[in-house]
């Protein structure tokens, strides 16, 4: 009898250290401006991989670059994991603590973007555009935690791994997501 109440009790225990200490995203959807999309895109993104203090997320984005010596749509994409750095004090005791009003991560990973090369004959030559641009990724990201709804804002310093005359060094996000 007492061993059935000890795996119950065990079991418990393991369920309550396993919680995060952050506030899960499922998916967001927002906007970039420079960093991994050469003038701007608008993104999605989805997150997985939850661990206690981090996390996993993939975006993906479309844009267009038109300027007079070069249009061309834009894909972009990011790999990046997020690690929170004001986890919440959670103990075994209190299982399910309020949230904070905002939660900020150090975000890094990978990203990039494609251009369509087929009008850059006025820039240089096809040669000298590169079809794909990819991007480390290093900086912070601040969500913004509501009831229902999570409101990000990301800072994030992008060099490009490839020189390329449309990528630049930096880049910013917003975006809306939900719980």
């Amino acid at each position: 009898m007492f061993p059935k109440y000890l795996l119950v009790l065990l079991f418990c225990v393991q369920v309550a250290a396993a919680q995060p200490y952050y506030t899960r995203v499922r998916g967001a959807f927002g906007a970039d401006a420079f960093g991994i999309a050469p003038r701007g895109a608008v993104t999605a993104e989805a997150a997985f991989g939850y661990l206690k203090k981090s996390f996993w997320t993939l975006q993906a984005g479309i844009g267009a670059i038109t300027r007079s010596d070069f249009r061309s749509p834009t894909f972009s994409g990011a790999l990046t994991h997020c690690f929170i750095l004001n986890p919440y004090k959670r103990k075994s005791c209190i299982p399910q603590p309020g949230n904070y009003l905002v939660e900020s991560y150090f975000e890094a990973g990978l990203g990039g973007f494609m251009v369509d090369r087929y009008d850059s004959a006025v820039l240089f030559g096809s040669n000298k555009q590169r079809l794909l641009t990819p991007s480390g990724i290093a900086g912070l990201r601040f969500n913004l935690v509501s009831r229902k709804w999570i409101y990000m804002l990301k800072l994030r310093f992008t060099p490009p791994l490839l020189s390329n005359v449309l990528a630049s060094h930096a880049g910013i996000g917003v975006g809306v997501g939900w719980r």
